[in-house]
């Protein structure tokens, strides 16, 4: 079990941070969109939405590099992350497509948790 846990954490990150990268590339090639149209609406300027997926994305992938080295402080690290992101990115959008984003944040906070707790009761030798 502890094995596919810590594959899918991996799969996890990895795909969040394919995904702030792509945010990052939305917001830069096409900034503004009025509103009523299919896209999330920022509340903020997109320079400090791109500007906040360029840290989170950079934490995200030293997360992801303590992780697949089995180093327990990387689901810590990335757990801590996580929420902080979700709490700054709460003001910066309009609409109801944070709960989205919630929900994956829940999701790697629950498996990150499981692998930390598979990792600390693994006897150091």
């Amino acid at each position: 079990m502890q094995n596919i846990v810590h594959r899918i954490l991996i799969v996890l990150t990895a795909i969040t941070i394919i995904a702030e990268v792509g945010s990052i590339i939305l917001w830069v090639v096409n900034p503004r969109i009025p509103l009523g149209q299919a896209r999330v609406t920022l509340a903020v300027d997109y320079t400090i939405a791109v500007a906040s997926a360029a840290v989170f994305a950079t934490l995200n992938s030293i997360a992801l590099i303590l992780i697949s080295r089995r180093n327990k402080m990387g689901a810590i690290f990335l757990i801590a992350i996580s929420i902080v992101n979700r709490a700054i990115s709460f003001f910066y959008f309009i609409g109801g497509a944070h709960l989205l984003f919630i929900t994956w944040t829940a999701l790697i906070v629950i498996f990150a948790y499981l692998d930390y707790r598979k990792l600390s009761s693994k006897k150091v030798s």
